[in-house]
């Protein structure tokens, strides 16, 4: 009550003694109020947070919403710039090989085991698809068309171990013949002469042999690996692909038949003159 009472006063613009005894109460009171605090904080503290988890959890659940989108819309936009990517290579592979008319497809569906090197395009023979076409992404050759239907392809994978292509190594001009070798394998090129300086890194293209379902400049892939082989009296060249065989989302089937030779027609003895064997059978 003394407390009480010395406070109204204080209020009331008392000074002098009034204030003395007012700090002298706050003095002995001070030390009951802070332990009161101390007692009490931790109730208040607890007594906030129950009342505000609510709040809290409700933001958090917010806030997770938000970015569960900003995640997908990321994945959205990242998906369409490699499609945006992949499409922009592929119409600049016009610019690697001499002007043939190209079908873009989409890929729809991909190997379902390690045995199964072939991919399927959703473009076929109403698209001018024909068997043995050329099919290559933005990165290089991928295969060649093993089977047309109307509105969709086979493509052959060139990691195939029944593919071959005729191939060409840009700094020697050495010509040979790339092979698959099965899934996840590189291709093995033959038939480079072991005279031939051959150095890991260099490019590799197809090389257009006359007859071959294959125009020249297609981009295969790098030289990997270098190995003599004596008893063939060659090389044996490793060689990796240019493009991921394992990604594939687009590609390109190139609308190319190569010219067939004529038939080399070889020059006979000219018969006999029909006079002549019509005399000779009237003599005979």
């Amino acid at each position: 009550m003394t407390a009480i009472a010395l406070l109204t006063l204080d209020a009331r613009g008392s000074g002098g003694v009034l204030d003395s005894a007012r700090g002298t109460v706050q003095e002995l009171l001070g030390p009951v109020r802070t332990f009161g605090d101390w007692v009490t904080g931790p109730i208040r503290n607890a007594w906030r947070g129950v009342v505000s988890f609510d709040d809290v959890e409700a933001e958090n659940a917010q806030l997770r919403g938000q970015l569960a989108e900003a995640q997908a819309s990321v994945l959205r936009v990242g998906e369409l710039e490699r499609d945006r990517q992949e499409l922009l290579a592929l119409m600049g592979a016009r610019d690697v090989v001499q002007a043939i008319p190209r079908v873009t497809a989409r890929v729809i569906d991909a190997p379902v085991s390690n045995f199964e090197r072939t991919i399927v395009v959703d473009a076929g023979r109403r698209d001018g698809i024909r068997e043995g076409m050329p099919v290559e992404s933005g990165d290089g050759l991928i295969g060649r068309v093993s089977r047309a239907d109307p509105s969709w392809s086979l493509v052959e994978l060139l990691t195939d171990p029944n593919f071959d292509a005729g191939v060409r190594i840009v700094r020697s001009g050495d010509d040979g013949l790339a092979s698959g070798r099965g899934p996840g394998r590189d291709l093995e090129v033959s038939y480079i002469e072991l005279e031939t300086v051959v150095i890991p890194g260099e490019t590799v293209v197809t090389s257009g042999f006359e007859g071959s379902t294959f125009p020249a400049g297609l981009l295969v892939g790098t030289v990997t690996d270098v190995e003599p082989d004596a008893v063939r009296g060659a090389q044996r060249v490793t060689v990796h692909p240019a493009a991921d065989l394992e990604r594939l989302r687009w590609a390109q089937v190139l609308l190319y038949e190569p010219e067939v030779p004529e038939p080399v027609i070889v020059d006979r003895e000219p018969d006999d003159d029909p006079a002549e064997a019509g005399t000779v059978g009237g003599e005979s």
